[in-house]
């Protein structure tokens, strides 16, 4: 069986790439609850939600360069 060559990355290049995918994940979820608050009517518990998850990617970018 052949192997897979892994491309090798630093530490800083892994959580660079993991922040932006929480970066993507958040701003994908603000296009649902946008969408859905647009279509069936808003709801507090999803914006807030949302928000939390805003937080902690804000958290984690403040955290972790």
């Amino acid at each position: 069986m052949a192997r897979t060559v892994r491309h090798p990355r630093t530490r800083a290049e892994a959580v660079a790439h993991h922040n932006r995918q929480v970066a993507a994940v958040t701003a994908g979820l603000l296009v649902v609850v946008s969408v859905y608050s647009a279509v069936l009517g808003s709801n507090g518990w999803l914006w807030f939600g949302w928000t939390v998850l805003l937080l902690a990617c804000v958290a984690l970018f403040a955290v972790r360069p």
